[in-house]
């Protein structure tokens, strides 16, 4: 996966550069410091002078552990990602994480002398990509199956709530507060990205579409009958046949991703995940 070459080709420079610093016996210092002007900054000013590290950050590691936890997720999620939505599409929401990541990171540094601290922050890594790759894989597809450290049995759909909720809390004990608030801008984008994908909203024209028949849809009336009350049994039956479809199409996902689904296929798992 050429985002996981990306991110390994730059830690490795960073590396030479902390290794003949070292050999040198000289100190990581401005401009270039220990990440070589490749991290996004809280100050704008900063971020003015250096407008490449709003997509530099997110390629960006200084830690051996923070980057192979980082590629290791990227790399089982990604691929699971993949088979539900057209690979290119990760770059989407890798880059779209990453910089609404960093987006949430500046406002709420911007916004809060608590968390600035009067002075400027930086924010690195891929975090905040991976959350969005993850939230948007659970959205898509909730009830997927996956094993944590090839032992513990987790739906798609609580990962990604569990992992928002440790942000959420990890934020006020002061340590990596601005990698939290990045990682839930990534899942923000996440959750975002997965909503339209199983609304089957992928380009400006879908969207423009959807925003029509709803309108259209709005604006109908509608008169209702005085149509016979179901029986328990003819309402359980409707349920059970429903959900028996829901779970057919969530299979024929799994094997061969989302946009092997017809048109009618995902009409019906669009109007059903909304009840």
């Amino acid at each position: 996966m050429i985002l996981i070459i990306i991110n390994l080709v730059l830690f490795t420079i960073i590396q030479l550069h902390l290794l003949r610093l070292y050999v040198s016996g000289l100190k990581a210092t401005l401009p270039w410091g220990e990440d070589l002007m490749l991290a996004a900054s809280s100050s704008l000013t900063i971020m003015k002078e250096r407008p490449w590290t709003l997509i530099t950050h997110m390629f960006t590691h200084i830690q051996p552990g923070h980057l192979i936890f980082n590629l290791i997720a990227l790399y089982s999620m990604g691929r699971l990602f993949t088979t539900m939505v057209l690979p290119r599409r990760i770059w989407t929401v890798y880059i779209l994480g990453g910089i609404c990541g960093y987006l949430l990171f500046l406002i709420s540094y911007s916004g809060s002398s608590i968390l600035s601290a009067g002075r400027d922050h930086a924010i690195l890594g891929a975090s905040a990509s991976v959350m969005a790759i993850i939230t948007a894989t659970a959205i898509i597809q909730p009830r997927r199956i996956v094993y944590l450290f090839n032992a513990i049995r987790l739906e798609l759909s609580w990962l990604a709530i569990i992992l928002a909720v440790l942000d959420l809390a990890s934020i006020r004990n002061g340590i990596n507060s601005g990698g939290h608030i990045g990682h839930l801008g990534g899942a923000l984008l996440g959750l975002l990205f997965g909503l339209s994908e199983r609304a089957g909203l992928r380009t400006w024209k879908d969207i423009r579409s959807f925003i029509s028949n709803l309108t259209k849809r709005n604006s109908m009336r509608v008169v209702h009958g005085h149509a016979r009350p179901k029986t328990d049994d003819e309402f359980n039956t409707e349920r059970v046949d429903r959900q028996k479809k829901i779970d057919e199409i969530l299979d024929k996902i799994g094997r061969s991703g989302y946009e092997s689904l017809s048109q009618s296929e995902k009409d019906f798992l669009f109007k059903h995940s909304q009840k």
